[in-house]
């Protein structure tokens, strides 16, 4: 298990690593950190050498002028190359999958897979009201205020806990950054993409997820050659927190095929 810090475009960036074998990068999402994955680091590193990063402007890495989705993927391509990572399983939640598509689209020789969870390709028409209010409340509203409303969001259970442990990753955020990629992520458009990618895929939607509903994952996987669809039970947005049995489990399971077909 080891914490540290790479350099990434001049930036200073932080990135956690546990487990031994294949490697499997998670990414995340808008406003989130690496400890976005507390929940999933026990059983991922049982089976592969797990890497996560603070994506450039979150957690504790620096904060950029200005930023697109490309920047991110870039950082994804800086920690590989400093650990001597040649390609690598991906998985990306919300922003974090959009990561994976611009990763893809520059690097597509690094991938092994992609899982996509709770994300979208690009901004559909429909929620483009949601995302309005929601650019309204960020530019009106403190992080604290912020982080409420994405906790209440994200988490469909009756669980205080869990809203908490939300709240306090998202409350951490510089706001006009996250402003700023809030911007960028609604400009996404990776429709042309996605018949493109030849890597196995798994798109994972969550039954009670209002901010990426399952229609949006639905037509991901639709578009991508062969790739898998599982929903998780219960859960809203952040189903990798709100049930990470159900959600570890799909994962472990499409990477465990692959292993062994490989």
């Amino acid at each position: 298990m080891r914490f540290g810090f790479f350099d990434s475009d001049g930036l200073k960036l932080r990135y956690f690593e546990v487990g031994e074998g294949e490697p499997l990068i998670l990414i995340h999402g808008l406003g989130e950190s690496l400890e976005g994955w507390t929940f999933q680091y026990d059983e991922f590193s049982k089976h592969f050498r797990v890497v996560s990063l603070d994506l450039r402007g979150f957690g504790m890495s620096d904060v950029p002028e200005s930023i697109s989705v490309y920047d991110f993927a870039s950082d994804v391509k800086n920690l590989m190359d400093f650990l001597e990572i040649e390609s690598a399983n991906l998985l990306g939640l919300s922003m974090g999958g959009a990561v994976c598509m611009a990763f893809f689209e520059r690097y597509s020789e690094r991938v092994k897979s992609l899982i996509l969870a709770n994300t979208l390709h690009k901004l559909p028409e429909a929620a483009k009201p949601l995302f309005e209010e929601r650019l309204k409340l960020v530019e009106k509203a403190s992080m604290e205020e912020i982080a409420e409303f994405i906790a209440n969001l994200s988490i469909h259970q009756d669980r205080e806990d869990l809203k908490d442990f939300v709240k306090t990753v998202i409350r951490k955020n510089d706001k006009e950054f996250y402003k700023k990629a809030t911007i960028e992520l609604a400009k996404i458009d990776f429709e042309s993409l996605l018949p493109k990618i030849n890597v196995p895929t798994l798109v994972l939607v969550a039954e009670r997820d209002v901010t990426t509903p399952p229609a949006i994952g639905e037509e991901i996987a639709r578009l991508i050659p062969n790739a898998e669809l599982k929903m998780v039970k219960d859960s809203a947005h952040l189903a990798k927190v709100e049930n990470p049995e159900e959600f570890n489990q799909y994962v472990l399971e499409f990477l465990k095929k692959l292993k062994a077909e490989r």
